[in-house]
């Protein structure tokens, strides 16, 4: 029988980690050249570690919610939750009866309503 200990679970960990976050990096230079076009990688490594921790704090988990949560944070700044202009952000990451996954699904369909309007104004 295998038998993982938990400081083998937790290299693991860590590893897993640093993986994504080496992905993330590639992603937001791909997706916002002209946002991360002056930040060395360990800046933007730094930026990731931290909104990593920020979205688990509110329950989010998986890689893709966390990757959509950072994409966030890049747009609306790293205070999105508290800041007045994206107040509806904070007030969905803050609610208790949803998932991770299902707040990300919420500031998604919210974010898509507001382009909608947007598209119909112009």
């Amino acid at each position: 029988m295998l038998i993982i200990r938990q400081e083998q679970l937790n290299v693991l960990s860590v590893y897993m980690r640093n993986q994504f976050t080496q992905r993330m990096i590639k992603h937001l230079r791909t997706k916002f050249p002209d946002r991360t076009k002056d930040l060395p990688d360990e800046r933007i490594y730094v930026v990731v570690q931290n909104s990593i921790k920020k979205a688990e704090s509110y329950g989010i988990e998986y890689e893709d919610d966390i990757r959509c949560f950072i994409e966030y944070l890049v747009i609306y700044g790293v205070r999105l939750d508290t800041r007045e202009e994206t107040q509806w952000i904070g007030n969905i990451l803050r609610r208790d009866d949803l998932s991770g996954a299902a707040k990300i699904n919420l500031i998604d369909s919210r974010e898509l309503q507001v382009l909608r309007g947007q598209t119909w104004a112009d």
